[in-house]
């Protein structure tokens, strides 16, 4: 008796009935997952290309090039503060999915330059860090492959649209590390551009993330906003969450159409294999299976594909994007994360919604169901 409703009995028999919907299901899970990946990769980026504001506060002035001392003076009275450096910088733009990006490279002296990759995380991976007045330059190794440069390359330079400095500034060294990070010497910044603005780099008393919050919070509250624009990493996250919104919403929209429509191809496709199932199906009522065992057999069969196809499609979109990832991406310098859960995330309504779409059809099938008229006729 069990045997005969078990709902693993059709899925073996019957593959080349089961499979198509299973099939639809994973096509439909490396869809929504592959272009949710795709989205969140802004995120990966932006945060990976600007993480560095995790650990440290930054200043830069407003209607002026230099930030002044009466104006910074209450920050260095901040008990949170345990160290600040000016900075003078120059900036590369680096290219991203979804288009360019200012990458700072900051002019800073030597023990600047030690505490922030003390800060960040970040170690010298190759060549040497840059010395003190001298045209040289370290950056990340993620973002010399997006600008296609190597040790000594050429990456600031007086012609360049993207890439600017009034003399030739060379690589001599490759950062590695959870963020991107560009280092430069603060005297060769200072003596060749005198003309554009600088500002500060404060780190907190004690390398931590709330003690650095709390630093934050300390000099936006002490500043006078019309004359220092301050640079927090909460800043950071609201302006990207505000600037993806409308994308996020996109996404959403997709999302529930493609849920939808697939929901509504394989709810057909269900009652397509119950139709040419009924002499089956009246049979067994006829001997005396009530509609809801029958129902809970079809409902278990729809559960145990929806399970297989979400499975295989989760599994075919972390082998897609990791391809996509070591293959495509990578080698230019752009992020993705093949191991996006909330991607994956994103595709469980999928198996849910069918569930509910086949439930409720072949329940309405179910009590319109005459088993005597169906074995007469065949009969």
């Amino acid at each position: 008796m069990r045997s005969v409703l078990s709902p693993v009995l059709y899925f073996w028999r019957n593959p080349g009935r089961t499979m198509p919907i299973a099939l639809v299901i994973v096509l439909a899970v490396v869809l929504v997952a592959s272009v949710t990946s795709i989205i969140h990769s802004v995120d990966l980026t932006i945060f990976t290309l600007y993480g560095y504001n995790r650990d440290l506060t930054g200043l830069t002035p407003r209607n002026s090039l230099e930030i002044t001392q009466q104006q910074i003076a209450p920050v260095r009275k901040l008990p949170q503060l345990g160290a600040l450096y000016r900075t003078h910088s120059y900036q590369i733009f680096i290219k991203t999915i979804f288009g360019k990006m200012p990458f700072p490279v900051f002019g800073l002296p030597a023990a600047g330059q030690k505490l922030i990759l003390q800060r960040t995380g970040l170690s010298l991976a190759a060549g040497h860090m840059p010395r003190s007045g001298q045209p040289e330059a370290v950056i990340s190794e993620a973002v010399a492959r997006n600008i296609g440069a190597h040790i000594g390359s050429v990456i600031l330079q007086p012609d360049s649209r993207d890439a600017y400095a009034p003399i030739p500034v060379k690589l001599v060294g490759l950062l590695r590390g959870p963020c991107w990070l560009g280092l430069t010497s603060r005297k060769l910044v200072d003596a060749w551009s005198p003309l554009t603005f600088s500002g500060y780099l404060a780190f907190s008393r004690i390398p931590s993330q709330p003690m650095q919050r709390s630093l934050d919070n300390a000099i936006y509250q002490s500043v006078n906003h019309g004359q220092v624009r301050v640079w927090r990493f909460s800043g950071l996250v609201r302006e990207t969450r505000s600037a993806l919104s409308n994308l996020y919403l996109i996404l959403h929209i997709v999302v529930a159409l493609i849920i939808f429509s697939i929901a509504f191809v394989c709810g057909l496709l269900s009652n397509i294999y119950f139709s040419q199932r009924l002499p089956e199906v009246a049979t067994l009522a006829a001997i005396g299976y009530t509609r809801e065992s029958l129902l809970a057999r079809a409902l278990g069969e729809t559960a145990l594909f929806c399970a297989a196809g979400w499975l295989l499609g989760s599994l075919a979109t972390f082998l897609l994007l990791l391809g996509l990832q070591h293959f495509v991406l990578s080698p230019k310098g752009l992020l993705i994360n093949p191991l996006d859960v909330q991607a994956l995330g994103f595709t469980l309504p999928l198996p849910i919604v069918i569930l509910l779409f086949s439930l409720g059809t072949l329940w309405l099938r179910l009590q319109a169901l005459d088993p005597v008229s169906i074995i007469e006729r065949r009969g």
